[in-house]
């Protein structure tokens, strides 16, 4: 059993790349951007190289902004069940692997594994790269479903998701049981797809707590 957890509003309290985008962007193209990739016109992919295009911040205003997130306090109570229990988990994010970590040192939690895309800094300009794009899927930057099958797992894993946002649909469909808040449980509910709902991460923890005990590698997506 494994399970994946999403980062902006799933493990902080707030979307934090959205935000940093909306802060430190020279104009508001950025907004059409969002817009065209949540119409399904434009890739994820295209949208963050757009949108990086017209931000401008230094390494330095970067470590103060980030120093300014929180993250949800129920996050350790999650991991301290999910390490007892020895079940590997991971972040999976659209954002980026540099900020989530230093986001991650900021608070204090060390050695969580984290996938997500690449960026660099030169001056006050940010450069996106994209690792784990999946040539078979033509909508995400980042495909997260890519992580639930490598050289060390199979499919036959029970798979956990746990998340919030567009980006989280794609996965989430390939997942076991599903944990939804936000743009994911509407895409779920509308579709009439199972899902568990939660607000924040304790009403996680307390379904894993109680839910794993029951759970059966062949009850996949019987829960709502």
């Amino acid at each position: 059993m494994r399970v994946y957890i999403d980062f902006d509003n799933t493990v902080t309290m707030v979307d934090v790349l959205a935000q940093l985008i909306e802060r430190y962007s020279i104009n508001d193209e950025w907004k059409a951007l969002e817009n065209a990739w949540k119409s399904e016109e434009i890739t994820a992919k295209e949208c963050l190289i757009g949108q990086m295009e017209g931000v401008r911040i230094y390494q330095g205003e970067l470590n103060e902004y980030l120093k300014t997130i929180e993250i949800d306090p129920y996050f350790s109570k999650l991991i301290e069940f999910l390490r007892y229990k020895g079940i590997e988990f991971s972040i999976v994010s659209d954002n980026f692997e540099p900020i989530i970590k230093t986001i991650l040192d900021n608070n204090g939690y060390k050695g969580v594994t984290v996938y997500g895309n690449q960026l660099r800094v030169f001056r006050n300009r940010l450069f996106p790269s994209f690792p784990y794009q999946n040539p078979h899927c033509h909508f995400c930057a980042h495909c997260k479903k890519v992580h639930f099958e490598d050289e060390a797992h199979s499919m036959k894993d029970p798979i956990i998701y746990i998340g919030d946002g567009q980006s989280d649909i794609c996965p989430a469909k390939e997942a076991d049981i599903v944990l939804a808040k936000g743009v994911l449980l509407r895409y779920f509910k509308k579709n009439k797809l199972p899902c568990v709902e939660f607000k924040n991460l304790n009403q996680v923890y307390e379904y894993l707590k109680e839910g794993l005990m029951v759970w059966r590698p062949q009850d996949k997506q019987t829960c709502y």
